[in-house]
């Protein structure tokens, strides 16, 4: 099968992996995780992600090439794509719907080494792309990208995005102090206090953590894990089966009603019967969704999200631009769209409909008595209509048809009188028809929205004093082992590095000096007692050191 394109509206989040600047370190920090989940995961995992482990060509001993991981994931028609960190909900699931896995090339740091809040590599390429070689499982996950990318956001989301987005790239920074963090938490908490009720995104966006993200699958008192979030923690890939996590049965009102804490280990989870099961529950939240449902639900969705939206009409025509405000009036709705603004049909800008014509906006009404009136006007009669406190006159210069349907009258010379005023319109298109869609961004290709191309920042991670060793340790595991170089490193480790227990553990891997090994293991227990995290570390990091030998 071939490897999917990038659409052009996408292309601007794609970022450039730098491979070259993962450090020894960054490398070792894979190798960990990698061997302790597979020796976790072996028994625990659902058979398709073992299985397409295998298929994909990971390596358990370094950090994966974006593009080599391509060329083994176009097998299952999937590709991937290098972006930089976290990207706006719609344009990744837009990727997804597109059968582009989009990896954030980050590697989390040795001191978030059980969970990171950030995406990185670890949890996109070990969590989500071996289980994309099942192809039921591929299917569902491309088809919540198409749905999930025709969700309504509330305008005050795209601030708590921003706020989000800086949080995780601070916690992951060497260069962050505990102030930055606390006031970037901060910064994040005032964004979400002015989000009002739960959008479309934040409702999909929680149906694929408690699925995607987090799942279990399987019986409820002996699950397997599918989440990628599980799959690529080390933390909750043991943590989640315990009986300190409570499993519920999969329900989809449940999962849609169940908030979600990106920055701690799950509290509870939900357990799915099959991977069919989910994708029944999708289609069913997809059918209650503005793009599905349309009509005065749909309209005001849009006008909740501020940006730029399609609303379609079964008269053929699509209004596409950025609804701002509306007003009722009876059953008419007056809403007013911030503009460029075009009208289109058939996926082209319809003549004389373009921004050209609409370049500071548009004014929609719409309603079930209006409708009536415009299926009956004839051109060059006077239109004089009045609902509810809103008065509408002008004369009709053109009926405009599309596909044989009423689609566009033209009002000249237009007046529009409420109680707050009088506006005059030289031009004042009305649009025919019911809305039977509404959603985010266009289909029509030549109103996209291109993005300017993102600067990305790039944040080195300084070398480190264990880098070199780190270094030395993998030239040895992968070639010849020099004993007298092995205990000249592992007393630089013991002597000059005290919090290194990572590299202790390879070195521990790698030495049969019995004196060594007492001498390493010994350190470890020393490095256990300073933290409940570290000892779990170092204690599972030996138990997989304890299989190999």
């Amino acid at each position: 099968m071939s490897t999917p394109i990038i659409p052009s509206h996408l292309k601007p989040h794609v970022a450039p992996q730098h491979y070259e600047d993962y450090t020894p370190t960054d490398h070792a920090v894979w190798r960990y995780v990698m061997r302790l989940n597979l020796h976790t995961l072996q028994h625990t995992a659902h058979p398709a992600y073992l299985e397409g482990l295998k298929a994909s060509g990971i390596s358990t001993e370094r950090i994966p090439d974006v593009r080599e991981m391509t060329a083994n994931l176009s097998r299952g028609g999937w590709g991937t794509v290098a972006v930089d960190g976290l990207i706006p909900g719609v344009a990744f699931f837009d990727f997804q719907g597109h059968g582009l896995l989009p990896i954030a090339t980050d590697i989390r740091k040795v001191d978030n080494i059980l969970y990171t809040p950030a995406p990185d590599i670890l949890h996109e390429a070990a969590g989500h792309a071996p289980i994309l070689m099942n192809p039921v499982y591929a299917e569902f996950v491309r088809r919540f990208g198409e749905i999930g990318a025709k969700s309504f956001s509330h305008r005050a989301e795209h601030a708590v995005f921003r706020a989000l987005k800086k949080l995780t790239v601070v916690k992951e920074s060497p260069f962050s102090t505990p102030g930055d963090i606390a006031q970037a938490e901060l910064e994040l908490a005032e964004a979400r206090t002015h989000v009002q009720g739960i959008s479309e995104s934040n409702e999909i966006s929680r149906l694929f953590w408690w699925t995607v993200e987090f799942g279990l699958i399987g019986d409820l008192d002996a699950p397997q894990i599918y989440g990628a979030g599980l799959l690529s923690s080390v933390g909750e890939s043991r943590h989640c089966l315990t009986e300190a996590v409570v499993k519920h049965p999969f329900s989809l009102e449940k999962a849609l009603a169940t908030k979600h804490d990106v920055t701690n280990m799950q509290k509870e989870l939900f357990v799915c019967e099959s991977f069919e099961q989910l994708r029944e529950a999708l289609e069913q939240y997809a059918s209650t969704m503005a793009f599905a449902r349309g009509g005065d639900h749909g309209l005001r969705k849009a006008v909740d999200s501020g940006a730029l939206s399609t609303l379609v009409f079964d008269s053929g025509v699509s209004l596409v631009g950025a609804p701002d405000t509306l007003e009722e009036f009876g059953t008419l709705r007056r809403v007013r769209l911030k503009g460029p603004v075009a009208l289109a049909a058939n996926g082209r800008v319809i003549e004389g409909q373009g921004h050209a014509s609409h370049p500071e906006g548009f004014t929609l009404l719409h309603g079930e008595g209006l409708n009536e009136v415009l299926a009956q006007v004839r051109f060059d009669e006077t239109l004089d209509w009045v609902e509810a406190g809103l008065a509408l006159r002008g004369r009709i210069s053109e009926v405009q048809e599309i596909d044989g349907k009423r689609a566009i009258v033209t009002l000249v010379d237009a007046i529009l009188e409420t109680a707050d005023g009088i506006e005059r319109f030289d031009q004042l298109d009305l649009i025919a028809g019911q809305i039977i869609s509404a959603f985010p961004g266009t289909d029509v290709e030549e109103l996209k929205v291109i993005p300017e191309e993102v600067v990305f920042e790039r944040i080195e991670r300084p070398l480190t004093p264990a880098d070199p060793l780190f270094a030395a340790v993998r030239e040895m595991r992968e070639g010849e082992i020099d004993a007298q170089r092995l205990s000249e490193l592992i007393d630089v480790a013991l002597s000059s590095l005290p919090e290194a227990w990572l590299l202790r553990l390879e070195l521990l891997e790698l030495t049969e000096d019995k004196a060594e090994r007492e001498s390493l293991l010994l350190d470890l227990e020393r490095l256990k007692a300073t933290s409940a995290e570290r000892a779990q570390l170092i204690e599972r990091g030996i138990s997989v050191l304890e299989l190999v030998h």
